[in-house]
């Protein structure tokens, strides 16, 4: 048998655990090939227009699992107790079976770890009867899927790579001979920039206009993946009241540490048009970066972001940046400074 598993949303946080979920019950899985302009074209034509941009191309990825028993849509309620995931995400799959191929039956479950794991392993019971598994099976296979997650965050750290990490863990590849998939040589002299954001953006390639990799040529590069969930957890207090979606603490979290990081040299919020938990998270690690005098920026995606005004922004960003850590100390004779204090740049 094989399932069809599309690489948007859900699938660059949690593809580790159904792969080997899968694999134990002798599942093969069939992943959509990486987004291209082909991809987001299917997706705007079956999505609706008012979703936001990652459902648009979950939308496409759908369309290209074609030669496929059964396309694998979860629900996604809550990854982690007291939390729920963005309301899009409970929405699938009921908010994008307009863009399943003809005659190609869809397979979910419900995910939610708020009513704990013994619910979890019931529900996942549930799917594996219309596998034809028994309960030992799926109970197996939910270990097994767990542990394959488990490695798959351990994985992640200073200097963490997504692809490098996928292949090694999901595909069984090793890493390269002399680079690791985790592990990257730091440069002091160069800038220092936070990008932070989903992970289903900051991840996407083709959407993101390799937004990732360009900042990689020019600076040194930190993610939301790099800090530690001891971390996350200590820059959450303070908040009058916790954020209950799973995604906006882990971005809200590690964006409190990399402000008051006096290493990082600027943070850029990496958002989608529409995105309603964004339009929260991203006001209020703004004030936090302008009480501390951060450079900050917003960097907004829709199906019509164009590469020339990214580039021209992303430079005019970093330009500003490493002035003004040129400068950063300097005290003018005519009385003004350009220091971490004063607005001048």
């Amino acid at each position: 048998m094989k399932i069809g598993f599309p690489r948007a949303l859900f699938y660059f946080d949690y593809f580790p655990f159904w792969a080997g979920f899968f694999q134990r019950l002798g599942i093969e899985v069939v992943t959509s090939p990486a987004t291209q302009r082909e991809i987001m074209e299917h997706g705007l034509k079956k999505a609706s227009d008012e979703t936001c941009l990652p459902l648009k191309l979950l939308a496409g990825h759908i369309q290209m699992l074609r030669d496929v028993d059964a396309i694998f849509l979860p629900r996604m309620v809550s990854v982690e107790a007291d939390t729920y995931s963005c309301p899009k995400f409970l929405g699938i799959p009921e908010s994008i079976l307009p863009a399943v191929p003809d005659g190609v039956p869809v397979l979910t479950v419900v995910l939610n770890w708020r009513k704990g794991r013994r619910q979890v392993l019931k529900d996942l019971q549930i799917l594996g009867q219309q596998l034809g598994k028994s309960k030992a099976d799926i109970r197996k296979a939910f270990i097994e899927g767990q542990k394959w997650q488990k490695r798959y965050q351990d994985s992640m750290g200073a200097g963490w790579d997504f692809e490098a990490s996928i292949r090694e863990i999901v595909m069984n590849e090793p890493a390269q001979e002399g680079r690791k998939a985790c592990v990257f040589m730091k440069d002091t002299d160069r800038l220092r920039i936070a990008l932070v954001g989903h992970s289903y953006l900051t991840q996407e390639t083709y959407a993101s206009l390799n937004l990732l990799g360009r900042l990689r040529e020019k600076a040194e590069v930190e993610l939301v993946q790099h800090v530690m969930q001891e971390e996350v957890d200590t820059h959450l207090r303070g908040l009058r009241k916790k954020l209950f979606w799973n995604h906006a603490k882990q971005i809200f979290g590690a964006g409190n540490k990399f402000v008051a990081d006096k290493e990082v040299d600027g943070i850029i919020y990496l958002s989608c048009f529409g995105c309603g938990t964004d339009s929260m998270v991203q006001e209020l690690l703004a004030r936090k970066a302008r009480e501390q005098h951060k450079p900050y920026m917003v960097v907004t995606l829709d199906e019509h972001s164009g590469e020339a005004g990214l580039v021209t922004r992303l430079e005019a960003f970093l330009d500003m940046v490493e002035r003004r850590k040129i400068h950063e100390g300097y005290v003018s004779t005519y009385g003004e400074r350009l220091d971490c204090d004063s607005n001048t740049l």
